[in-house]
């Protein structure tokens, strides 16, 4: 009986027959990362879709740190055709972001800002804060941007 703990211990150990392993590519944490801001009840069937939508695509570029968090250029390259906005008291909606810039030149598309290395977003906004003031169009404080 000592021996068969030893060995469930070490499969545990390991990350093996547990269910609960680390995601084995980046590709995958990156997922996991993106599903950390979605819904519970929303994350199985968003799953695919931010894998081949964003994770998949964004490792072929060479986007994706080891740790599954995003390199500025996830979101600066990205070529987002669509951006999302809202206005106090209403939910969010999409529009080009062609229109969006048009609009308010100050506000950031920071759905993807989450999920780059806070130091890269802080240096970003920074950068942009030298020639304008700027805001999320989520609403998130700008201090509060990025992944650890």
């Amino acid at each position: 009986m000592t021996a068969r703990l030893a060995a469930a211990a070490l499969l545990l150990a390991a990350g093996c027959g547990s269910g609960s392993a680390e995601p084995a590519s980046r590709v995958e944490r990156c997922t996991e990362r993106f599903l950390g801001r979605v819904a519970e009840s929303e994350r199985q069937e968003t799953r695919r879709y931010v894998e081949t939508a964003y994770c998949a695509p964004f490792e072929r570029r060479g986007w994706i740190y080891d740790d599954g968090t995003l390199k500025l250029e996830a979101h600066a390259d990205s070529g987002s055709q669509e951006c999302a906005t809202a206005e106090p008291g209403e939910g969010a909606r999409t529009v080009p972001c062609e229109a969006l810039e048009q609009e308010s030149p100050d506000v950031l598309d920071c759905g993807l800002l989450h999920l780059v290395r806070r130091s890269e977003v802080k240096e970003y906004v920074e950068e942009l804060q030298r020639t304008r003031e700027v805001r999320c169009d989520d609403g998130t404080p700008l201090n509060e941007l990025g992944a650890r």
